[in-house]
């Protein structure tokens, strides 16, 4: 039997609103969901014996290690040609998170340049981390403007965000979010050329 339970979980601050909490509960599992952001903050599933526990939501392989990059692929503290830095080290691409040194305050994040047209991307921010993605699905069935053809890697994206799993790593910057407290980051992407 499937049930559906319906509670006040807070107020926003400033007169915002109230958040509610959901909880679906069946024979099977039992999920927590917040109205503000649709964020599910609890999920239950049994395991082969029948026991309930809350499961990971997140990278099963983070594992909740923070590892150095010194000398690894991940070393991307210098400029490196991507292209070239991807073969050189034979990866399929880059879809990992860095984490930042932290700070609440606006930091520095990454620094992107596209020779052949000058541009340059900056990127600051109040999260603890970035997560790196490169485009490794992209196979030149996706047409964007003028026709143009985006095969592999021919994109990437910068998202800054907390760390993976963080909710259940207590050594990582804290991620939850409490009643009463205000979501509050920032990320500026400043252009240029040089």
């Amino acid at each position: 039997m499937a049930s559906v339970t319906r509670a006040v979980f807070g107020e926003l601050p400033s007169g915002g609103g109230t958040v509610e909490k959901f909880q679906l509960q069946s024979d099977l599992l039992r999920v927590d969901i917040i109205s503000w952001g649709c964020t599910i903050t609890a999920l239950e599933v049994k395991d082969r014996q029948g026991r309930a526990s809350d499961v990971v939501l997140g990278f099963a392989e983070l594992e909740g290690e923070v590892a150095p990059v010194q000398g690894t692929a991940f070393d991307l503290r210098k400029p490196v040609e991507l292209g070239k830095h991807l073969q050189d080290f034979q990866l399929n691409g880059f879809d990992h998170n860095f984490c930042l040194k932290g700070s609440k305050e606006k930091h520095f994040c990454a620094r992107v340049h596209h020779a052949a047209s000058g541009r340059v991307l900056e990127v600051y921010t109040t999260q603890p981390g970035v997560q790196f993605y490169t485009g490794n699905f992209l196979d030149g069935t996706l047409k964007g403007k003028n026709g143009a053809v985006y095969p592999k890697h021919s994109g990437f994206c910068l998202e800054t965000q907390n760390w993976p799993d963080a909710v259940n790593q207590p050594h990582f910057p804290p991620v939850l979010l409490r009643p009463g407290e205000e979501y509050d980051h920032t990320t500026w992407f400043k252009f240029s050329v040089a």
